[in-house]
Parts: C-alpha cells; structure tokens; sequence
C-alpha cells in the first residue's frame, strides 16, 4: 500500500508510462480502479491517497507505478492513523480476543457492530468504512455453520463460517488486495477454494496463539509494532 495525493490524470499518465495496457472503471467514494487484460489490478481512492495493486504482480506493479509518480519509496502512514477492519461471525468470544489482541498492538481495530451505521444497510457500511478508512483487513472465520453436499448425509456435516462472513471477506479482498489482509481460523473448516492465495493463521482455542504470525503479515503491510506491544498482546 502506498500514498498518492496528486490528479486523476497524473495517475492515469503515470499508469501509461508503465506500458501497461488495460481499461479505468469507477468505484464508490472516490475509488477508481485500472484492470489489464493480463490480470494487474491498480485501485486508488482519491479521498484519502490510498493506493493498491492486487491481481498479477502486486508486489512489482505497485513500485513501477511508484517509480512513474517520481515516488519510487512509499508513503509509511503512522501506525495509529491506521485501521484493521474486521469481518467476523457469531463467535464473539474469539471476536473479543481478537479486538483485544488488536488493542495491546497498538492498532486500531474497526468492527461494524461496534459503530454507528447512519441507516445504512451491513453491506453499503461495509463498503464505505473499507474503502475510506481500513489500511488492513482480517477476517475471522469460525465454527458458526455446518454443512454438507448434495451427495451426502447430515452425518457427513462438516463445520463452516457463515456466508455472509465469506462474502464480506471478498469484500475485504476486493478493497485492499491480498497483501493488505489476513484470514484468522479457529479450529478445522471447510475452506471456500477461492481464497486458498490469502494467508490463513490457525489457532485452536485463543487468538494469542498466533500473535506472532499475525504481527509478521502487518508488519510485512507497513505496521510499525514494537517488541513490547507483541509481548503484551500473547501474554
């Protein structure tokens, strides 16, 4: 993730001087998005400079579009500007553990259910609070579901997340790129086979048990946390 605060137009030139080819479309809340036909997916929100790449090469379209701006090294935002915007289910004892983990790193969680939607429906509060004001999504999938195919019998059950946390979590996808979000599961669930390229962090019955693998990924996201804040949040 990166900062730009200049025109559409720089942008667009900038995009240009890659030599990547491809088409602009227009998102909500200031958020356009350039696609190419190979798969590079370049997404900024003009209210806030927010710049991502996902898809094909994010790790290398990012600097080259950097590079074109004439700002080839990011823009590091201060750690407490950030948000982690979390998508989770029923299971609030482990949404609990996971706010608090948050809470002693320093980081600012962001949790729907916790804020004041304005009377909008879960689905336009979701778009908006990712898109104007999440740095870094993680969601929490638990045990809340079970489920079986066609072919099978309610012997066969297996434990799944609800659906609509698998929907927001391509929400979360969708907003801010793989690199920029994590996957946190509690015990064995069925994997949705689509998310199989976002890391996912198990634990079995406390979110502490992963805090070090969970600080590696936002850390590797431009997270600034320090050793006594790690220590705090899996004691």
């Amino acid at each position: 993730m990166a900062k730009f605060h200049g025109s559409f137009d720089e942008l667009q030139n900038a995009v240009i001087a890659t030599g990547k080819q491809g088409e602009w479309s227009e998102g909500k809340n200031g958020h356009v998005i350039f696609r190419t036909k190979l798969g590079h997916v370049l997404n900024w929100w003009s209210s806030n400079g927010t710049l991502t790449c996902q898809g094909l090469d994010p790790d290398k379209f990012l600097p080259e579009v950097q590079a074109a701006l004439g700002n080839p090294v990011p823009v590091v935002v201060a750690t407490e500007a950030k948000k982690i915007f979390v998508v989770h289910g029923h299971n609030s004892e482990a949404r609990d553990q996971l706010e608090l983990v948050l809470l002693r790193l320093g980081l600012k969680p962001f949790i729907l259910q916790n804020s004041d939607s304005g009377g909008k429906t879960i689905v336009e509060a979701l778009e908006q609070s990712i898109y104007k004001d999440a740095a870094f999504g993680i969601v929490l999938l638990t045990p809340d579901d079970y489920a079986y195919s066609g072919k099978e019998t309610d012997a066969d059950r297996k434990p799944r997340a609800r659906q609509n946390v698998i929907l927001e979590m391509g929400m979360v996808m969708a907003a801010l790129g793989r690199p920029n979000m994590a996957i946190l599961q509690k015990g064995t669930l069925e994997r949705p086979s689509d998310t199989d390229g976002i890391l996912r962090i198990e634990f079995n019955t406390h979110v502490k048990e992963i805090v070090n693998k969970l600080v590696q990924r936002l850390q590797s996201a431009g997270f600034e946390i320090s050793a006594d804040k790690i220590s705090a949040a899996s004691a």
